[in-house]
């Protein structure tokens, strides 16, 4: 009697099989140890939260890659510079100018002096002791004073302006990390031009993954539902039926099914403290309250392999 119901259900498994391909889904239904179809696990795999392909913002000569691949970065740390020599010079120049209140006080000196020679001649033309044109001589020496005062002024604030434009020249030229994470790959050496049309460095973060499942529409509504508060849990395939089962919250649901399947794409987030590499395959299992039942009453685990 025992063999008869294990065959049944072999049977009823591979029948629901059937019906799915008829309707198009390429689907797997797993058993459970007695032959049963597995009634609330679902195939998926994991994604990192994070994945940037950094590269130069201008074109030059990659003078330095201060990682290698494997290696954990900071979010702000420096990964690889241009060349900036010439960039440096030219903003160590403009420090100089900036920084620098000499050619000011030259004006104020020479213009104060001046003040005082126009005041001393404007006594003196008041008791004709000299010539009109000494007077407007000496009234223009001011005015032409507080314009070289002015100027040098200018050049002082023009100066720090050529500081920041010389510093945002050398940040252009170099690389820095956006994220915290591991780098995963490196597209460009020292010595070559940098290419800013591709990826030079890629930095993917995965100290918590994204778990990705389609799950069937009933059961999406049902976690709805639930407010997809309570966690699911996922376990690795290489770890086997005796892996542990990790807990995963709901992050994002798909606002398009799949009209072919009725599938959802739902998006779940865990954490990884392993730091195990993104990518790899997963199994999803549901809470009884969101199993979808099919034909006969049963329930099994469906994957979308499109």
């Amino acid at each position: 009697m025992q063999l008869l119901d294990q065959i049944r259900r072999r049977v009823f498994a591979r029948a629901a099989l059937a019906g799915l391909s008829m309707i198009g889904l390429s689907a797997s239904i797993s058993l459970a140890e007695d032959g049963s179809p597995a009634r609330n696990e679902f195939n998926a795999h994991t994604a990192a939260i994070e994945k940037r392909e950094q590269n130069f913002d201008v074109p030059g000569v990659v003078e330095k890659v201060l990682v290698k691949e494997g290696d954990s970065v900071k979010a702000g740390q420096l990964i690889a510079q241009q060349d900036t020599s010439a960039d440096e010079a030219h903003l160590k120049s403009a420090e100089l100018v900036a920084n620098s209140n000499l050619e000011v006080e030259a004006e104020e000196a020479q213009l104060e002096k001046d003040k005082i020679d126009f005041q001393r001649k404007g006594e003196l033309i008041k008791e004709h002791n000299i010539a009109p044109s000494e007077y407007d001589e000496a009234k223009l020496a001011v005015t032409i004073d507080q314009l070289k005062l002015d100027h040098a002024k200018e050049d002082r604030e023009k100066a720090s302006y050529d500081v920041a434009e010389s510093k945002a020249k050398i940040k252009l030229k170099q690389m820095f990390a956006r994220v915290d994470g591991v780098v995963s790959q490196i597209a460009t050496h020292e010595g070559e031009l940098a290419d800013t049309q591709h990826p030079a460095i890629t930095i993917v973060k995965n100290d918590v993954l994204y778990v990705e499942v389609d799950l069937p529409a009933d059961v999406v509504n049902r976690l709805k539902a639930s407010g997809m508060k309570a966690p699911l849990q996922v376990r690795y395939v290489d770890e086997g039926e005796k892996g542990v089962w990790r807990e995963a919250a709901v992050h994002f649901i798909k606002p398009e099914a799949d009209a072919q399947s009725n599938f959802e794409h739902v998006q779940l987030q865990m954490p990884n403290p392993e730091m195990r590499s993104a990518g790899l395959q997963v199994v999803v299992k549901l809470p009884d309250n969101l199993i979808a039942p099919i034909a006969g009453g049963a329930a099994a685990r469906v994957t979308d392999n499109r």
